[in-house]
């Protein structure tokens, strides 16, 4: 009989691991400038249940870099990010909400 943690354990691991090379690469590609392939990575990211790649988009979003700017959207993945556990992402939510 297999046990449940010994199936479950390297998924995880495995799972967390693809979470992790988009949101890294995704800071790479900002390092180097490419703000529209950081986009792409994060929202990978974030659309794996990363919480700080859907931070990390939403930054980009409020600032119009490397995607068309939208506000709207950045509140939206502040709020996700801040779902996630991500404190950055429910600050700056307020912080939006806070600015004209």
């Amino acid at each position: 009989m297999i046990k449940l943690s010994t199936v479950i354990v390297p998924i995880m691991v495995v799972v967390s691991s693809c979470f992790a090379d988009a949101y890294q690469d995704g800071q790479k590609a900002l390092e180097n400038k490419i703000s529209s392939e950081a986009a792409a990575l994060f929202e990978k990211a974030c659309d794996s249940g990363n919480a700080k790649g859907c931070f990390e988009l939403g930054l980009l979003y409020e600032k119009g870099d490397g995607v068309v700017q939208n506000k709207y959207k950045a509140v939206s993945l502040y709020t996700q990010a801040c779902r996630g556990g991500e404190a950055y992402g429910c600050s700056n939510i307020s912080l939006m909400y806070d600015t004209p």
